[in-house]
């Protein structure tokens, strides 16, 4: 009689532990992905301000390789002829 007592108590404990535990990995993944959309949407945020970044570095390449300063010290880019003719 003991060790069915012994036992119940032990099936008991078991239940109530795993019970637990479930409900603290529902919460942690409830939270992990609340956490992988955020990424998600700072990495866009991120790739967006890189690709205005690049282009605003190309417009301001070609103003300034049109600018006279430059054109001086660095003279003029020279085109290329083509040999076929």
């Amino acid at each position: 009689m003991e060790n069915i007592l012994k036992l119940d108590i032990f099936f008991f404990i078991t239940s109530v532990s795993i019970i637990i535990t479930t409900v603290i990995l529902i919460i942690a993944g409830f939270y992990f992905i609340r956490m992988m959309r955020n990424l998600s949407k700072i990495s866009d945020k991120l790739k967006r301000a890189a690709d205005g970044v690049e282009s605003n570095i190309e417009e301001i390449s070609e103003v300034v390789k049109e600018s006279p300063i430059f054109t001086f010290i660095f003279g003029k880019k020279k085109s290329k002829k083509n040999k076929n003719s």
